[in-house]
Formats: C-alpha cells, structure tokens, sequence
C-alpha cells in the first residue's frame, strides 16, 4: 500500500490504515508511540467531518483516531492493537473506560472502536491539559500532545461543539 499523508484518506481508508499502520500497545507501543515523529494531526473536511490521529504525519502509521461530526456531542474512538472489549483512557487522575467493539476490518485484530462525549472525563481533561495515556490492564501507554500539537487537541473538540 502507498504511503499517503492521512488527512487525504477517505472514510473507509481510515480504519484500513489503522489496521495496518497501527502499533501493538499490548507489545511496545509505548516504545513506539513515545518516540520522536509521533503528533497529533487535526484534519476537517465537507465529506468527512472533524478528526484527530495521532500517529507519525504523512504515513500509514495511526495509533488512535477520534471523529465527530460537526456541532455534535459524540466522538467516535478507534484505537489499534487492543484486545478485549474496552478502550480506557486517562489524563492526569480522569479515567474514562469505554465499552468498545472490534471495528470492521479483514485486516488486523486488536482494532476497537467506541463512543463517547466530548464531555468525557479524560477527554475534557485532555483537551485542557494535552495529556493522554491508552490504558493497558495496569499499563499507561502515552499518547500526550506536544506542546505544538495542543493547538490541534483544541481545534479538533472545538469544531465537534461548534
């Protein structure tokens, strides 16, 4: 598969480069989503609406991707290299845990999807602080934003409420 920046994917391209792109959080993803290229990457079109990627810019290689559309409450989580039935987040002492089924893909297990509010705990605090951690039975696996990166955090949760 050619390599593509991800704010030119289409819909259903979004969960085909998370089943292929994503890292292994159960395995070393932490390794992998702390080291340097990782950012997150506000993208906003007329076809697809508001979305959030963190991941390495211009590649295939997402780690998780939050979607809205606009002016609505909801945001849609995929994350990849999960297993079970719950995606966990955190920022500082909020812990959100949401119920998440495996997302449609011929591609990859360990991907997951769930929905939420804007408004959830971690995500609120997240969006203030650009803290955010996937939790991992005990593990914390950082997906922080950069202090660059923030901006992007905040243009993303702006235009789900708008």
């Amino acid at each position: 598969m050619p390599r593509r920046p991800f704010n030119r994917l289409l819909p259903n391209a979004l969960l085909l480069v998370l089943a292929l792109g994503g890292v292994t959080l159960s395995g070393c993803a932490h390794d992998q989503s702390s080291q340097q290229g990782y950012a997150w990457n506000y993208m906003d079109s007329a076809e697809e609406g508001p979305k959030l990627a963190y991941g390495r810019p211009n590649s295939d290689d997402v780690v998780v991707m939050m979607a809205c559309a606009p002016r609505a409450s909801a945001v849609t989580l995929t994350a990849t290299g999960l297993t079970g039935d719950e995606i966990a987040l955190a920022s500082g002492r909020k812990v959100t845990r949401l119920k998440a089924q495996a997302a449609p893909s011929d591609m990859s297990e360990g991907l997951l999807q769930a929905r939420t509010s804007v408004d959830a705990s971690a995500l609120r605090a997240f969006r203030r602080t650009g803290d955010l951690d996937l939790l991992v039975a005990d593990d914390r696996h950082p997906v922080d934003a950069a202090p660059a990166d923030q901006r992007q955090v905040k243009a993303f949760f702006k235009a789900c409420e708008a």
